[in-house]
């Protein structure tokens, strides 16, 4: 997975942890911003951030660290780092809203792949959003320009009927699958005569749930 140009709060007064997870990620083109206490780091915290954060700083511990920068950020993906023998108290920071934690001292392996899921999740987001705010009509367009294009090349294809069809099919079968087959309640949804439904269903071949 490529993550270049991208960045890394990293919350630690620990020179030996700075310097391996700079290490870590240098050779990624990852730039790790490093702030000493949770005062700073949560000065410079925004939000979609992806953050590791030292169990122990100098004003406070991981869950107040926490605590603070989702107090002023969202979608932070927060990954807390451990002492050996406390491994409880990184199960308690996922349940308290960190996105993963790992064990000091640092394993440059494991810390860099728990950072790479960080960034598939931060990207999957932020692809979900885009998503979410796109209209029916934008929607369509973005899928049916590539389709355009291959029956451009195929040629002989009534274009506006295979479309119809197609997306005729689709909420048919998306109907069917919301109310578990029941055609009288997918005929409300849809805003068809149940009669409709029941000649399309058939005609589509549509499976009877």
């Amino acid at each position: 997975m490529s993550i270049s140009k991208e960045e890394i709060l990293l919350i630690s007064s620990d020179l030996s942890t700075s310097d391996i997870v700079k290490k870590t990620f240098r050779q990624s083109g990852i730039d790790v911003k490093v702030k000493k206490d949770i005062a700073s780091g949560v000065r410079v915290s925004r939000d979609s951030q992806i953050v590791l954060i030292d169990n122990r700083l100098s004003d406070g511990d991981c869950f107040d660290c926490l605590r603070s920068l989702n107090d002023l950020n969202t979608d932070l993906l927060s990954i807390v780092m451990i002492e050996q023998g406390e491994r409880r108290a990184g199960i308690e920071a996922i349940m308290d809203s960190a996105f993963f934690y790992t064990m000091k001292p640092v394993d440059c392996d494991e810390l860099r792949t728990v950072v790479e899921r960080a960034f598939e999740v931060k990207r999957l987001r932020k692809e979900s959003r885009r998503l979410y705010h796109y209209t029916v009509e934008e929607f369509l367009r973005h899928k049916l320009k590539g389709y355009l294009s291959q029956i451009q090349k195929v040629g002989g294809i009534a274009l506006y009927d295979t479309v119809i069809s197609e997306v005729e099919r689709a909420l048919l079968t998306l109907a069917m699958e919301k109310t578990e087959g029941n055609q009288l309640q997918a005929s409300k949804l849809l805003g068809l005569n149940r009669n409709t439904v029941r000649n399309k269903i058939n005609k589509y071949k549509i499976k009877k749930f």
